[in-house]
């Protein structure tokens, strides 16, 4: 019994440390990630970009934060400010291009979730609403996870299901609650694994509308025939390219060709 107790714990702790791991490699940073200083200097170039937001002048603040990203510098805090200036001045795609980057960095950032979400509704066509595969919609909603993160979920939650199952073969009162527990963890792993397998499989593919109306054709032609359109802001799914074109993939399935500077990949 006493063993059957400290295996439960020893669970807890893996699991608790899981969250722990996954939370330091994809929290919130709040600063940005210095490389080695050139002739001017990046802190004073990141508050004179705040700076120049908090006075109304969002055009010189969206300079400020852009010389810091040509030098090679970047963090949440430096794209998710960058988002917000693009958002003032009314460029709702590079707004939510550059949330989305923030993301990456610092996912459970309530405000950034907030600004994202906002932006968002505000797309023609509501991009949320469009019905398409569930397997896509589902990645949709649970983007608060990274890679790195459910990389190292899964690798505690193999950890404990594994030595949960060896506690029920040797462990008589363990073997009680293996039936329950061990199937739980089966399937939050294989969720999980589903879940992890389909964000890398659109990694590198994400992207965002960034021109105001895009329209996309059967060809990669100026002349092909309309399909449908793209709204500034919607998300897409880069599924070809070719020499000044892109092959864009909605959530619903529709796929067109548009111009290759109406796009931009949301993960760089």
């Amino acid at each position: 019994m006493r063993f059957s107790i400290s295996a439960y714990i020893v669970i807890c702790l893996l699991l608790s440390a899981s969250i722990s791991v996954a939370r330091q490699d994809t929290g919130i940073n709040r600063e940005i990630k210095l490389k080695p200083s050139g002739s001017t200097n990046p802190d004073y170039i990141f508050y004179r970009g705040n700076a120049l937001y908090e006075e109304g002048k969002y055009d010189e603040a969206v300079e400020e934060y852009e010389k810091l990203l040509k030098q090679g510098y970047e963090s949440g805090n430096l794209y998710y400010n960058l988002g917000n200036s693009y958002f003032k001045k009314g460029e709702l795609g590079r707004a939510i291009l550059n949330y989305e980057r923030a993301k990456e960095l610092m996912p459970r950032d309530s405000d950034l979730a907030a600004n994202y979400e906002y932006a968002r509704s505000l797309v023609k066509g509501n991009t949320t609403n469009i019905s398409g595969p569930w397997i896509k919609r589902m990645i949709d909603k649970f983007d608060v996870f990274t890679v790195n993160g459910l990389t190292v979920f899964l690798s505690a939650l193999f950890a404990s299901t594994l030595f949960f199952i060896i506690t029920g073969l040797f462990m008589q009162a363990a073997r009680r609650r293996f039936r329950i527990v061990l199937p739980v963890l089966i399937i939050v792993f294989t969720l999980s694994a589903f879940l992890l397998y389909n964000r890398i499989s659109v990694s590198g593919k994400e992207a965002i509308i960034i021109s105001e109306n895009a329209a996309a054709g059967f060809e990669p032609l100026d002349n092909a025939t309309i399909y449908f359109r793209l709204h500034e802001g919607m998300k897409v799914y880069i599924i070809e390219s070719k020499k000044g074109w892109r092959k864009v993939e909605r959530l619903d399935g529709k796929a067109g060709w548009i111009r290759e500077e109406e796009v931009e990949k949301a993960h760089i």
